[in-house]
Parts: structure tokens; C-alpha cells; sequence
């Protein structure tokens, strides 16, 4: 799109909002949010990301409102329909929502999105010249695009390797789900296969075989019912970033289940707007919430704490009574994101751990918290100290801090810690990816490299296969210049007439004026040889 296009586009906004009714700025900070609700160009297809985003961005306003003395805000989400024309008539909407002659704070504070760069650009392009930021996820040097990368999971595999390493597990089977276009979990179960793996662990990769399945299982997501009934008389770890203690609840298994969650639950009752959100027809079917896509719900919730932060900053010694300067507040912006940045490197996670028997319901067994890189088990309702700080931030192999992990620790896990001899069998020791499409879903199977046995059987295999080739083609050359050769004939055959005649062919050839009847002579023998030799051709052919 070039720059006339642009101001075509720039006029066409104002004159729709110079003429419509709104003449004053509202007493709320708007925010415009650019999302995918409808996953397809035709916006036909409801997603059920974008409903949760949906949902939370309205939800997310309505609890900073409540709890707020200053300034209230308002989101309005816009469909960009997963498509550039979408996101374009989402970003003219957005605008004139928000009234052209209201663009900068404390009025309107900005854009959050479009999901992909590719959509941002081209919405960058008309929001550039009207000084309009954004905040998106890809990393951009455009001056107006601010990104703020979604929350590493690093934290999850630091807590599952942990409780590891407490069970004194030293192998699991490990079974990852995903949802279609999902790739945390897919991510996760990376990343905690090679962190196992430098720790000489035994990973053992389940690929829709049941004897797979050993006593220690590691579960990431939400598992589907029938996974319970697959396996007996296991211990099983699931890790989820949501809310699952329902559900488990409901499961009756004869194995022990352990859960380590995501302790932060952002919106109480977002399980039940999404479950019961407008976007769901009867042509869409009902609504599922899915847990798994809280990730995508704290990185708004970030983005509109930026946008908060950076107006009580910028408001705290000016009373914002005027429009503030669109560089002033863009500039504002950007350090709110640096500062923002620094902290989530360093700020720690807290993970609960609950245990469920054949019998009863999870029961409440105490935190994991990782910090920098560094996780730590207290038993019970402790909470995180300053003053036991330095113990995370120790060695993560340290034995002292295993055995303080040891202390306090209740009988129900204390009796699930391994005290056998395991088989270290079908260990994987590589990471490959392979997406294999299922009927409902799409299953990342986590597929081991070859060990030592599995090598040399292939190196073997394929020298006998070369050697065996390779005698099958001499025996071929052999019969093939057999052929050629054509039949011997037999010991005792006279060849002296054939040789005197060629003798006598040379000597005619010296005197051919003198010796005539040696030339008709001559002159015959070669038409012999001529029959002998193509005799000799047809049968060689």
C-alpha cells in the first residue's frame, strides 16, 4: 500500500469521525485489542483462543477497575479474521471507535497486536503516522511496534526435573499431547528431553504403544480420560499450566497421580464466560475452555500492565488534564517494556504440588520455586522467604539442599520415592520431531536416536547387502562374456584347411596376376569364414 493510499485511508477515518456523533473524549483510557477470533478468511470458524482472549481482555478490565483509584480503562477487541484485509479493517474500526481527534493519552492509549509481523506492518503503516504504538509479540525495529516476547517455560521443565530427581526417578516415560497449532507443549516436552538427557537420564518415548507405559510416567497437558485406563499401578507426574483439580478429581485410576500447576490464577471465572460466550452459536457448536492457553492470557495481561504503568507514570507529576505528546508517551512506553523485561528474567515462579490416590482427592503437598533458573521443594503452606533466597539461588546439584528438601517431607510422597533397580532399556538420546495426524488431534511423538546395537546391526546389514551385489555382478559379467565368446568346439577338430586358406589369401594377395586359380580359391574362403563367423554370432546372440 503507498503513502496515497494511506492518506486516502487517514481521510476516509476522519471524515467518518468528524461526522459521527461523538464530539468530547470519554473520561476512560481505551485500548484497542487486534485479535484472531475467527481463525479462517472467511471469519466463519470461531477459535478457541480467540474466544479466551476474547473474554479475558474484558475480564482482565473489569478487575482493574474494581481495584483501582485512578484512571479506569476500556478494551475493545476487534476480529482481524487471521488475514491482512481483516486486520486492516480491524485497525479502521479500532480507530474510529476511539475517535481521531482522541488518538493519545490519557484518551487512548494504544494497540495491542495484530498476532503476526506480517499483519502488524502492514496495520503499522496507518498507525505510524497518526503516532499510535503498539504492543505485539514478534520483535520489531519499527519505532511505533513494541514487542513483548511471551513467558519463557523454562520454570516448568526446571520444576519437573526437580521432582525427579526427589522421586530419585532415573527413568520416565514421558507422553506429550497437543492440540492443533499448539506448540507450548511440544516445547516443553523438548526442552525437558534434552535437560534429562544431559542428566543421564533415561527418557523413554511413548508412541502410541501401551508397553511403553512404565511405573514412572511423565504427563505434560491435560490427559484424555482413556490415558488412565492404559496404564496401572504407576506413578504419574502431570504437569499443566491450568487449572486441572477439577478434572482430576473426577478421574478414578489405579495409579498415583501427582500435579505441579501453575499456582497464578489469573481470572476466577473466565472457565465460564468463555464456556458461555457469546461467540458460541448453534452453528459453532459449544465453547471448550482449554487451560493450556493461559500462556496466551498473561502475555495480555502484561501488555495491558505496560499501558497502565507507563500512564500513572507519566500522569504521576502532570495531572493529564491535556492530551500528553504522542513521543513523550511513546517514549514512556519503551522503558516500561525494558523495565519489564529485567524483571521477568528474575522473578520467581510458584508451582503447587497436590498428590491424588485411588481413593481420594488431590491433597495439597506444598510449592516448587523456581528462581533463575534454580527450584526448590517446601513442604506444606510455606511460602516463599527472602531469607531462604540464598537457597535457591545454590547449586541445583547440591545434596545439601536435597536433603533440606527431605526434611519436612510428607509420608504420602515419602512412600512413592524409588527404591528399586530399573531397567535402563529404550532409552531416547536424541530429540527428533514428528507430527503424526491423528483422527481429533495432532500427536508430537518425541522419536529416540539409534544406540550402539541398533548402529552396528545397520552397518552389518548393509555390508552383506554391498558383498551380496557385488557377487551378483561378477557372476553377470562372467555369463555375459561366456556368450560372447560363444560354444568351443571339440579337442580333436582339424582347423588346417581353414588356416591353409588364409595362408593362401595372404599369398594371393602378393601375386595376383600370376596365379589365378588361387584367387577363385582365395575368393571362396573368406565367403566360408563369412557363414562360420555369423553362425557363431546368431548363436552367440
Amino acid at each position: 500500500m503507498d503513502f496515497s493510499r494511506i492518506w486516502c485511508v487517514i481521510f476516509v477515518i476522519v471524515a467518518a469521525c468528524t461526522c459521527g456523533a461523538r464530539t468530547e473524549c470519554g473520561k476512560i483510557a481505551q485500548i484497542s485489542f487486534l485479535t484472531t477470533v475467527h481463525d479462517d478468511t472467511s471469519c466463519t470458524k470461531v477459535s478457541t483462543k480467540g474466544v479466551i482472549l476474547y473474554e479475558a481482555a474484558k475480564l482482565l478490565a473489569e478487575i482493574h477497575n474494581n481495584k483501582t483509584d485512578g484512571f479506569k480503562i476500556g478494551i475493545t477487541v476487534f476480529d482481524t479474521c487471521g488475514s491482512i484485509t481483516g486486520a486492516l479493517k480491524a485497525m479502521m474500526k479500532a480507530l474510529v471507535w476511539a475517535n481521531i481527534n482522541c488518538l493519545h493519552p490519557p484518551h487512548y492509549l494504544g494497540i495491542i497486536g495484530p498476532d503476526t509481523m506480517t499483519n502488524a506492518e502492514a496495520v503499522h503503516k496507518v498507525t505510524s503516522i497518526l503516532e499510535v504504538p503498539h504492543i505485539v509479540k514478534p520483535s520489531s525495529i519499527s519505532p511505533y511496534l513494541h514487542s513483548l516476547a511471551e513467558e519463557s517455560n523454562s520454570y516448568l521443565v526446571k520444576g519437573i526435573l526437580r521432582m525427579i530427581e526427589i522421586l530419585k526417578w532415573k527413568s520416565f516415560t514421558l507422553v506429550a499431547n497437543v492440540n492443533e497449532n499448539d506448540d507450548d507443549v511440544q516445547n516443553i516436552a523438548k526442552k525437558l528431553t534434552i535437560d534429562a538427557i544431559a542428566k543421564k537420564l533415561c527418557v523413554i518415548v511413548h508412541d502410541n504403544d501401551e508397553e511403553d507405559y512404565t511405573s514412572h510416567i511423565v504427563h505434560i497437558g491435560k490427559p484424555k480420560k482413556k490415558f488412565f485406563n492404559e496404564s496401572t499401578n504407576a506413578t504419574i507426574l502431570i504437569i499443566s499450566e491450568g487449572n486441572l483439580k477439577d478434572y482430576l478429581n473426577r478421574v478414578k485410576s489405579t495409579n498415583t497421580i501427582l500435579l505441579l500447576e501453575d499456582s497464578r490464577n489469573i481470572v476466577n471465572d473466565l472457565e465460564w464466560r468463555v464456556e458461555n460466550s457469546e461467540w458460541w452459536t448453534h452453528k459453532n457448536g459449544s465453547g471448550k475452555y482449554d487451560a493450556e492457553e493461559l500462556r496466551q492470557v498473561r502475555w495480555l495481561e502484561n501488555a495491558i500492565g505496560i499501558y497502565v504503568k507507563a500512564l500513572k507514570v507519566l500522569c504521576k507529576n502532570k495531572k493529564c488534564k491535556n492530551q500528553i505528546n504522542p513521543l513523550d508517551w511513546n517514549h514512556v512506553v519503551s522503558n516500561m517494556l525494558l523495565t519489564h523485561n529485567v524483571e521477568s528474567q528474575t522473578a520467581s515462579r510458584f508451582l503447587d504440588l497436590s498428590v491424588k490416590t485411588r481413593t481420594s482427592n488431590l491433597e495439597h503437598l506444598g510449592s516448587v520455586i523456581v528462581r533463575r533458573n534454580r527450584a526448590k521443594v517446601y513442604w506444606g503452606e510455606g511460602k516463599w522467604d527472602k531469607k531462604k533466597e540464598g537457597d535457591v539461588e545454590g547449586t541445583e546439584e547440591s545434596h545439601v539442599a536435597s536433603e533440606s528438601d527431605d526434611e519436612d517431607m510428607p509420608y504420602t510422597f515419602r512412600r512413592l520415592l524409588n527404591r528399586e533397580n530399573e531397567l535402563l532399556t529404550g532409552c531416547a538420546t536424541t530429540v527428533k520431531e514428528i507430527k503424526k495426524l491423528d483422527e481429533e488431534d495432532i500427536e508430537v511423538v518425541l522419536v529416540s536416536g539409534m544406540d550402539d546395537n541398533e548402529w552396528w546391526t545397520m552397518v552389518y546389514t548393509v555390508s552383506g547387502v554391498g558383498i551380496a551385489m557385488f557377487l551378483v555382478g561378477i557372476i553377470a559379467v562372467y555369463v555375459v562374456y561366456a556368450n560372447i565368446n560363444g560354444p568351443r568346439c571339440p579337442k580333436g577338430k582339424d582347423y588346417s584347411d581353414r588356416n591353409t586358406s588364409l595362408k593362401r589369401m595372404g599369398s594371393d594377395r602378393e601375386l595376383p596376376t600370376t596365379i589365378t586359380t588361387r584367387n577363385q580359391r582365395a575368393l571362396r574362403t573368406p565367403q566360408r569364414m563369412g557363414s562360420e563367423r555369423s553362425t557363431i554370432s546368431e548363436k552367440s546372440v
